[in-house]
């Protein structure tokens, strides 16, 4: 499978967000720009069913040539594109940053506007690893994943609501590994319970009639 129609395929994308101050910056023309961290090495995601974080040597050879800036990971709403010289992104001691020229556009004053009032704070990145990038292990008792490397970064996105979701691309990957993944969790509501009773008494009244 190409990387292209590995990027088409959800299945192979993975999102994580990124605490910290999104601020606007202005231009020496006065345009308005927007600056942000989209991940921190110093953060340790908590996931639904492990904790993850990001190795700083996980970008040693990511490709990095095309990174789209997007609201909300919304392919309809672009803010800027490193390849068309409209944003900026790289890696530094804290992590990964982007800058990128708002456009004159609804998307562009829905940010800004959103930004300014405080309302956006949070950042996302979108990514593909490479095979075998990454490492399980046991901390104090929890299953943690270590990123260690970054095929692609895809995409940077301000987020209004940032999550960090299990995905089908981790459960492979633990699957892999040969670490006990904790058991399946019981979802039976007492719903469930009572529903299964009734059931059960009402098979048994007709098995009287």
């Amino acid at each position: 499978m190409s990387q292209e129609q590995r990027k088409q395929n959800n299945d192979s994308v993975e999102h994580r967000y990124a605490s910290g101050k999104v601020e606007l910056r202005k231009s020496e023309s006065g345009a308005a720009k927007l600056f942000g961290y989209a991940l921190r090495f110093d953060s340790v995601y908590d996931m639904w069913e492990h904790t993850e974080e990001v190795a700083k040597g996980a970008f040693a050879n990511t490709d990095m040539s095309d990174i789209r800036v997007l609201f909300n990971h919304d392919n309809n709403q672009i803010l800027g594109r490193t390849k068309a010289g409209t944003a900026r992104t790289g890696i530094d001691a804290n992590g990964l940053w982007y800058e990128v020229d708002l456009p004159n556009s609804p998307a562009g004053e829905n940010v800004r506007v959103a930004v300014e009032r405080g309302d956006i704070d949070q950042s996302s990145w979108g990514f593909i690893l490479r095979t075998n990038g990454d490492k399980w292990e046991r901390r104090d008792g929890k299953l943690h994943r270590v990123l260690t490397d970054v095929e692609e970064i895809f995409d940077v996105s301000p987020v209004t609501f940032p999550a960090n979701p299990d995905t089908t691309v981790a459960k492979r990957s633990l699957q892999r590994s040969g670490v006990d993944a904790p058991p399946e969790p019981d979802t039976t509501t007492d719903t469930d319970i009572y529903a299964a009773e009734l059931e059960r008494r009402i098979f048994k009244f007709k098995l009287t009639l």
